[in-house]
């Protein structure tokens, strides 16, 4: 009968699960091993550039546990061959016996109605029995007949005991019945004359347990089969004797495994060990050669002392006191390291057992000295505690911080105390002035038109001017007086011991006399004079800020009315900045609060007498201060810039009103609106009012923008193009205040103007003032014959009308008429249209 794989692999089960567990057990093994030295932090590690390694005894290893299990396979495979080869031969050497004394004992005679009484049955019965006995491998012992000649079925005749109790499993009182029918099929033995045996390794299941099976045929007298004897094995007897074999061999190969597993982890260890100690040895010469290499290799001398006395150094040290080798300072004392004056402060450290920085001042092989910084601390050195200190030299460190220290208090141009140095110093003055009541002088001084001799000559004339005054100054002040440069051409000096403001006064004069004296600056003789503000302590201030800051404001206050004088600080000086930078703030703020507002002044046509345009003013109306007149406010408003988004809003606003008006019903009028200098000079002056007139859809001719004389000489071809590009679109152009200014009249035929203004002031002296009267006339003369139209402002008489309308000025603002309104009260003037009766 033929063998499938499967029937091997199932037979050999309990192996193949055995080798499976070894081979786990082996598996899991390295896997802890791996743990091991991942836990250990050896993995990845390396010695002499190789990492931990086992060698070849893994391979030996798993090529010896393959080899046993192999060697174990074939043995159990063989033990199981030689089992059933034993029962076979049992098969050939008793079943023909047994087939045999069947055939003496007439078997041909027991048929399947034979009683259960019948003594040949029972003899036959009795025989079956006492083989049984005899071999107790044997189950059962049968006889098969066919029923028929034509059909291969058999019926036992008669059955066994396999329990060999005497009584047959499910057997009845009267005995098993006869003709049971056989439900496997067996070998054709029909046709086995020689009496072979045929063996079925595959155990069957049936009535009586699982069996193996052995066949012999059975001869009748005719020399004939005549039936079969059916011999049943015990299957759980074959595969106990098979398993024990089997099991033999793992208790073999288990014992064998044991040792040689504990054997496989004993080496393993030790290589473990032996590795780690490679390893920390390799690690504690890497750390020496690395820590000789960065004491060496630092800026840091680096000294061990024991009691005071050197042991080791690096070659940074060496070189740092001006040895040749560290064998000349090893055993020498480390006290000799310090200069006289510093020994008892190494000697207090290089003793402590605490960490420490200190200062010494050290002393070189030569006797040189140097300054160095130590860093001390303990450690242990050969099984006792020395003393580690790290020392720098700091020479080249405090010749800079001196160098730094002495740029942050002093001007790098002049070499004067600068503004920190100067007030710090000023500070201890008044401490001891407040106790002994002695009086102070701060004098503030400025060059005077210092920053047109800079831009003609150069700033590096500029500067030897200022060391020159610099140089000056101090001489004057000598010992008892402090000079500073505060920056730029300003100076502050401290002046003490003086009994009253008039000799404060006379100090002022010799220095403006000393500093007007001429200059020889690079071939150059120049003349430089100074504003000088004064301070007085304790009248005008009792702390240093106070003190500078007074006399800056007599300062300023003073170059307002000239140059080359001095002026002591009073009280009032202060109330006028105090007032501006009130105005300043608030007006930083005016535009989001909504405090401005435009009045609006009507031009009269001096003919009719009618309204025909009007001059849009700006007011603030301050919510402390109340109405702020422009004269206020637009300077500084000037000054800070802030005037750039103010005039963008009183010409938006302006459109807009004029443009409510005309759609109101009321006669087409031109609103103009002033330009300051800085939106005149700003970038994109030309795309805001175009985007202005679109967005308001105000006709641009309605618009008149009124520049000054001085605006337009700053840049003639910038003014030239601006004014161009704006009366292109439609926007017409007026000088404001004509005459006040300088200008040449040859430019006036290229600028693309409508309009000239005559000043005021011209307006206001027109009767009774022949000049004035003649500078009105000639302006006029000149408009009509540039074909311009011509405006006179501040018209406040009758006698300023019937002049003006003598000599043909077209048109007229003034009081006469109308002073600056709002918006709701110059409606009402456009109501009544007529705003003079001309007769």
């Amino acid at each position: 009968m033929d063998t499938t794989m499967y029937d091997v692999l199932r037979q050999n089960l309990d192996y193949i699960g055995f080798a499976a567990v070894i081979l786990c057990f082996v598996s899991g093994l390295e896997f802890v091993m791996h743990r091991y030295l991942v836990s250990e932090k050896l993995r990845g590690k390396t010695v002499a550039g190789k990492k931990f390694s086992m060698g070849f005894m893994p391979y030996l290893a798993g090529s010896i546990i393959c080899t046993l299990l192999i060697i174990g396979w074939f043995v159990a495979d063989d033990a199981g061959k030689q089992e059933l080869e034993r029962n076979k031969n049992l098969v050939d050497g008793i079943a023909p016996t047994f087939a045999y004394e069947l055939e003496k004992l007439g078997h041909e005679n027991i048929r399947l109605a034979t009683p259960t009484t019948d003594t040949e049955y029972l003899a036959v019965k009795e025989t079956l029995e006492k083989w049984l006995d005899i071999n107790p491998d044997i189950s059962a012992i049968y006889t098969l007949r066919p029923l028929s000649k034509t059909s291969n079925v058999y019926v036992i005749s008669p059955p066994s005991d396999h329990n060999h109790d005497g009584k047959i499993a499910g057997e009845q009182e009267n005995g098993y019945p006869l003709g049971t029918m056989y439900p496997y099929d067996l070998p054709d033995l029909t046709q086995n004359s020689e009496m072979k045996s045929t063996f079925r390794e595959k155990p069957i299941e049936s009535d009586w347990g699982a069996t193996i099976s052995a066949f012999v045929p059975i001869y009748g007298s005719n020399g004939q089969p005549d039936a079969v004897l059916g011999v049943d094995f015990d299957a759980t007897v074959w595969a106990k004797k098979v398993t024990k074999a089997r099991w033999s061999v793992m208790a073999f190969l288990l014992i064998i495994f044991i040792p040689f597993n504990t054997t496989y982890w004993v080496v393993f260890h030790q290589r473990v060990e032996r590795f780690r100690m490679q390893l920390h040895q390799e690690e504690i010469s890497e750390s020496e050669d690395r820590f000789r290499k960065l004491s060496n290799a630092t800026f840091e001398g680096i000294v061990l002392t024991d009691q005071g006395q050197i042991v080791e150094i690096n070659q940074t040290l060496c070189t740092m006191f001006g040895y040749e080798c560290e064998r000349e300072m090893t055993g020498m004392s480390a006290f000799l390291l310090a200069a006289s004056e510093s020994r008892d402060l190494l000697i207090e450290n290089l003793y402590s057992l605490s960490n420490s920085m200190l200062e010494i001042v050290a002393q070189r092989k030569d006797g040189t000295k140097f300054s160095a910084e130590l860093v001390g601390t303990s450690c242990m050195y050969q099984g006792r505690e020395v003393r580690v200190t790290a020392i720098r030299d700091i020479s080249e460190r405090k010749r800079t911080q001196e160098i730094i220290n002495h740029m942050a208090l002093h001007d790098t141009l002049t070499g004067l105390p600068n503004r920190a140095l100067f007030t710090q110093h000023l500070h201890e003055v008044l401490e001891q002035a407040k106790v002994s009541g002695q009086q102070l002088a701060v004098f503030f001084l400025d060059l005077d038109r210092f920053k047109i001799i800079n831009d003609t000559l150069g700033h590096a004339r500029g500067d030897k001017l200022l060391k020159a005054v610099a140089t000056r100054l101090s001489r004057f002040a000598g010992e008892k007086g402090v000079v500073a440069r505060m920056s730029g051409d300003e100076f502050v000096m401290l002046i003490s011991d003086f009994a009253d403001a008039a000799e404060i006064e006379a100090v002022a004069e010799k220095v403006l006399e000393k500093l007007e004296q001429p200059y020889k600056i690079h071939d150059y003789e120049l003349h430089a004079t100074a504003s000088i503000g004064v301070a007085l302590f304790p009248q005008d201030g009792d702390d240093p800020q106070m003190l500078i800051k007074n006399a800056e404001t007599a300062l300023f206050r003073i170059k307002d009315k000239g140059s080359n004088t001095y002026s002591l600080y009073a009280p009032a000086m202060n109330m006028k900045g105090i007032e501006r930078l009130q105005l300043e703030n608030g007006l930083r703020h005016a535009l989001e609060r909504d405090e401005f507002v435009l009045y609006y002044q009507p031009r009269i046509n001096i003919e009719t007498g009618q309204i025909i345009g009007m001059e849009a003013l700006l007011r603030w109306k301050h919510p402390e201060l109340g109405l702020v007149p422009p004269g206020a406010f637009i300077p500084i408003a000037e000054e800070t810039g802030l005037i750039v988004p103010i005039g963008d809003w009183v010409l938006r606003t302006a459109l807009r009103q004029n443009k409510a008006w005309q759609d109101a019903g009321y006669p087409h009028m031109t609103v103009a609106v002033n330009l300051s200098p800085r939106q005149f000079m700003r970038q994109g002056l030309v795309e805001t009012v175009a985007r202005e007139v679109r967005e308001t859809g105000l006709h641009p001719s309605d618009l008149e923008l009124e520049i000054t004389e001085s605006m337009t000489m700053h840049d003639v071809d910038y003014t030239i193009g601006l004014l161009e590009e704006m009366s292109k679109m439609g926007v017409q152009i007026s000088i404001d205040d004509f005459g006040t200014g300088y200008s040449s009249l040859s430019y006036l035929k290229h600028f693309p103007i409508s309009t000239l203004k005559i000043d005021q002031s011209f307006v206001r002296g027109l009767v009774g003032d022949p000049y004035h009267a003649a500078i009105v006339t000639t302006v006029i003369h000149l408009a009509q014959n540039l074909r311009l139209k011509v405006v006179a402002e501040g018209v406040e008489t009758e006698e300023q009308f019937r002049y003006l309308r003598d000599h043909r000025c077209d048109e007229l603002q003034g009081f006469l008429f109308s002073r600056p309104v709002p918006a709701e009260e110059f409606e009402e003037l456009l109501r009544g249209n007529v705003m003079y009766e001309v007769s």
